[in-house]
C-alpha cells in the first residue's frame, strides 16, 4: 500500500521556523515514519507570500530536507478531480453558511489532489491534515462519495500540540 499524506496551510504556518520546537516535532514526525507531506500547489502559492516584510513560513526548508514537496498541477480533466474540488467547495460553503465561490481553492485542492492520486492508483491510502475541520470532513465525505471512503483519513491537528 502506499499512502499519501496531504498538508495544508496551517500546519506548515503552525510550525514556524526551523528553529521551533513544533517545526522540529513535525520534521522528527517525518522522518522517523518516513512521511513526505506532499503539498497542492495552492497551498504551496499561499505559503510562498511575495511580499519583504512578511516573513514566509520555511516550507522550502522543509522541501529541501526532503520531507515535503509540491504537486504536480491538478489534473481538472480528469472528472473525478473536477468533482472532489467542486463537492468539497459546497460541503465548506453549506458548513460555514457562505457561497462556494467564497470558499478557498486551497482548501478544496487538498480534496482534488487526495481524488487525482487514488483515482490514478498511486496511493491507496490518503492522509489530510488540516486544522480546518470543514475541509477535512467534506474532504472525507466528498471522497466517499466516489468510492473511496475507506481510504481517506482526516487528521485534525491542534497547532498548539504541534
Amino acid at each position: 500500500m502506499s499512502a499519501l499524506h496531504i498538508a495544508d496551510t496551517g500546519l506548515f504556518v503552525a510550525m514556524g521556523q526551523p528553529s521551533n520546537s513544533r517545526y522540529q516535532a513535525v520534521r522528527r514526525f517525518a522522518r522517523r515514519n518516513n512521511v513526505t507531506f506532499v503539498l497542492p500547489e495552492r497551498v504551496y502559492e499561499e505559503l510562498t507570500v511575495d511580499d519583504p516584510d512578511v516573513e514566509n513560513p520555511p516550507i522550502d526548508a522543509a522541501i529541501d530536507e526532503g520531507w515535503a514537496t509540491v504537486a504536480g498541477p491538478l489534473e481538472f480533466s480528469e472528472p473525478v478531480v473536477s468533482r472532489a474540488m467542486d463537492g468539497v467547495q459546497r460541503y465548506i460553503a453549506n458548513a460555514d453558511n457562505r457561497p462556494a465561490d467564497e470558499v478557498k481553492r486551497a482548501d478544496a485542492a487538498l480534496t482534488a489532489l487526495a481524488a487525482q492520486y487514488l483515482s490514478a492508483g498511486t496511493a491507496t491510502e490518503v492522509y489530510i491534515y488540516t486544522t480546518d475541520i470543514a475541509a477535512g470532513e467534506g474532504a472525507e465525505t466528498v471522497l466517499a462519495s466516489e468510492g473511496y471512503g475507506d481510504s481517506v483519513t482526516f487528521v485534525i491537528y491542534d497547532v498548539m500540540e504541534v
